[in-house]
């Protein structure tokens, strides 16, 4: 009688603690939100990865044409020649959501690339990265509550490594699919695991229009879990789902290039990344065999730059060993997908992403590997070790929100010997905010000798670039200054040099 009681009590139960989740999970979102909004950036880096897709949203809203000839940022670097005229080479759908909002707030909100740059730049990048990564960040919390029992300050701490403490922290703040695509992969999976598979193929199915590589890694590992968890209706509904947004990329590409394949694969395109001799389809491949390990452990890795993320991956193999919070088989395709695609990177994306804090392509895998991380902090050692990780994270992630795009070594056939003088994209950083906030300090000339090679005048001249590529003129005309001027080049000139 009294176990029937109990069983009858549990929907009330449930009932009384929905809203208390949903209220705790609003709280997180709020607060990412307000964390992602204070870190969004107004400018556009002359690395060129944000402004490909700021020169496709101006172009088709103002300019009302799917080529960024004419845009602002057609200096971009990453763009493709396609019968005479300059796309941008990134996968369109994401600037086409921003086109969509662009157009929608432009009159609202004044918005105008023309009349006020800065304030539309802000706005777009935060609706379409920093909402995507607190959404992410209130979606995660509530994941670690579902699938683990663990103490409440384990959760929130695993969550604030998320949002504060790893790279999604330093890209939130800038335009860029692997945040959105991060947001997207982790959800497929909480719906996967759900059995939810109309909703899971949809997600990834977006993913594979925003960063196709990781979203067609874990398409044939997502289909054995929504099979197991939602039966063959839930696999036909998940293959459904991914058949119809692989028709919605190849709108998208058909729209912008007119053509089924993605800008860099069109016949005939000429992509601006193919004057580096060994590259593939625009992707530079590595140019020496250590490069795998220093994408992990070197100055731009991953694991080094977000040590956090070591106790997510010490976590999944004890997820396989011990079957929960899932089945051995889920936590083992898990780890599979992340493996591969941590491979597939590292052996063949080369320079590092270009100029960029950290190994910015494994961004998307950041919230599944540290989804697992509690099964790694179960001791109260562990916990100490994860604290004193956690602090090193956030400010390596901090610095990184400092400039996301720094200029810095990419391979030996560089074209920018000035961005070469930093191979060390945290001490670059580093030096440059100690450079802008304590310009006269003893501290800052010691960052500056250690962490930027050469002279006292090639120092200079690196940080006029540093803070020319971030839009920061006002600091680099204070360096200008020191330089002779007929050997500086302005912001104008590097975004439309011939490359």
């Amino acid at each position: 009688m009294q176990d029937s009681a109990n069983r009858a009590l549990e929907p009330l139960h449930l009932g009384t603690r929905l809203p208390e989740a949903r209220f705790r999970g609003a709280v997180v979102f709020v607060l990412a939100f307000a964390l992602f909004a204070a870190l969004t950036h107004d400018a556009v880096f002359l690395a060129g990865n944000d402004a490909a897709r700021f020169a496709e949203i101006e172009a088709r809203v103002d300019l009302g044409e799917t080529a960024i000839d004419r845009s602002r940022y057609a200096w971009t670097e990453d763009r493709v020649t396609i019968d005479g005229r300059e796309y941008s080479n990134k996968p369109p759908l994401l600037a086409l959501i921003g086109s969509g909002l662009y157009f929608s707030l432009k009159r609202p909100l004044g918005l105008s690339f023309d009349t006020n740059e800065p304030r539309t730049v802000y706005v777009l990048t935060l609706l379409l990265s920093g909402l995507a990564c607190a959404w992410l960040s209130a979606g995660f919390f509530a994941a670690l509550g579902r699938h683990f029992t663990i103490d409440p300050a384990v959760r929130v701490l695993l969550t604030v490594g998320l949002a504060a403490g790893s790279l999604l922290t330093s890209f939130a703040g800038t335009l860029n699919s692997h945040t959105v695509t991060a947001l997207l992969l982790f959800t497929a999976h909480t719906a996967a695991w759900r059995g939810a598979g109309a909703r899971a193929g949809f997600l990834l199915g977006l993913a594979g229009c925003m960063d196709a590589p990781p979203a067609l890694v874990f398409l044939p590992l997502l289909a054995v879990v929504v099979r197991e968890s939602g039966g063959w209706r839930g696999l036909f509904q998940y293959l459904l789902s991914c058949a119809g947004l692989a028709l919605v990329c190849v709108t998208a590409n058909l729209t912008t290039v007119g053509s089924p394949l993605p800008p860099k694969l069109v016949p005939g395109a000429i992509d601006n990344s193919s004057r580096f001799s060994d590259s593939i389809a625009g992707v530079i491949l590595p140019d020496r065999w250590s490069y795998p390990l220093e994408c992990l452990f070197g100055w731009h890795g991953f694991f080094s730059v977000s040590p956090i993320l070591l106790f997510g991956a010490l976590g999944l193999v004890r997820a396989i060993r011990r079957g929960r919070p899932f089945s051995t088989r889920w936590s083992a395709l898990v780890a599979a997908g992340c493996a591969i695609v941590i491979l597939g990177h590292i052996t063949l994306a080369g320079a590092f992403g270009g100029w960029s804090y950290g190994f910015r392509y494994l961004i998307p895998l950041i919230p599944l590997l540290l989804f697992f991380a509690p099964l790694a902090l179960e001791s109260r050692g562990a916990r100490i070790a994860f604290a004193g990780a956690l602090l090193f994270s956030v400010a390596t992630a901090l610095i990184g929100v400092y400039h996301p795009w720094p200029p810095g070594y990419e391979r030996k056939d560089g074209n920018d010997p000035v961005a070469e003088l930093v191979s060390n994209p945290v001490g670059g950083n580093l030096a440059a905010f100690a450079t802008e906030h304590f310009p006269d300090s003893r501290i800052t000339a010691r960052l500056c000798r250690t962490f930027i090679q050469g002279d006292k005048r090639e120092r200079q001249l690196y940080l006029y670039v540093f803070f020319v590529s971030k839009g920061d003129n006002r600091q680099a005309l204070k360096l200008a200054h020191a330089l002779d001027p007929g050997n500086v080049r302005r912001r104008d000139d590097l975004e439309h040099e011939d490359d």
